[in-house]
């Protein structure tokens, strides 16, 4: 039987949280282009019904602390001055994870290796950590929850990479496979972000999700002129997720 999710009938599905990494400590990180993938993110994801909650150059414990306070996890507690400045005003215009929320979307753009995002400071975020703050809101619980990351993932052969179960709710949509670069043009934005941004524009009122991340994964894969970049997806929700409140 081809089950089917139909977003719910609110004209906003939830949160979008994209946090990205443009500008590091050590200037010679710097990702010069990234800023292009921040504006069309933002505007595909207000196109698709989301309140779009930008966070710029977050350090690595700070990408955790971002994420908790989101979805209201319990460690989700604000610690410093530059925790304040960052994220007091999330509360106040209503930016947080809620029980109207019929699913969650989280972009994370920096440099990466193996199963870790970098913060601005180089200091790590782990990715598997996801589940372990997402997985618990109970404001989700039995709701899709899309991962989007768009970073390098180091220099380890895919046969190291670490096996891991993801719940049927939860879909991950990684730029490249494990132990490989991810390209992006200093000018026009990466790879990945372009061609997402372009199939889901373009698609998101006819196919569903799953449809649309192996449209974009297929499209990379195909690019032939440059280096090679392969994307990979884990997780494969137990229904279609449809975006247009009408199919």
């Amino acid at each position: 039987m081809d089950k089917r999710r139909r977003m719910g009938e609110s004209c906003i599905h939830g949160i979008a949280l994209i946090i990205s990494n443009t500008k590091f400590d050590d200037q010679d990180y710097n990702r010069r282009g990234g800023e292009k993938d921040e504006t069309a993110l933002e505007t595909l994801f207000t196109k698709l019904g989301y309140k779009v909650v930008l966070l710029k150059n977050l350090r690595g414990a700070e990408i955790k602390r971002a994420i908790q306070i989101v979805t209201g996890h319990k460690d989700g507690k604000m610690k410093t001055n530059r925790d304040r400045a960052i994220f007091s005003a999330l509360s106040k215009d209503k930016l947080l994870v809620s029980s109207e929320d019929d699913s969650f979307v989280l972009c994370l753009m920096s440099h990466g290796k193996e199963n870790v995002v970098l913060g601005i400071d180089e200091k790590k975020f782990e990715i598997d950590d996801i589940f372990h703050i997402v997985g618990p809101c109970k404001d989700l619980s039995q709701k899709p929850k899309m991962v989007f990351i768009q970073a390098c993932r180091g220099d380890a052969t895919p046969d190291s990479a670490k096996a891991v179960t993801h719940p049927d709710d939860f879909l991950f949509s990684f730029a490249t496979f494990f132990g490989h670069a991810a390209f992006r043009d200093k000018i026009y934005g990466s790879w990945y972000v372009k061609a997402l941004c372009s199939i889901f524009e373009s698609g998101y009122k006819m196919k569903d999700l799953d449809s649309m991340i192996t449209e974009v994964h297929n499209e990379i894969d195909m690019k032939h002129e440059g280096p090679l970049q392969v994307p990979e997806k884990r997780g494969t929700p137990k229904y279609k997720v449809y975006f247009d409140l009408k199919k």
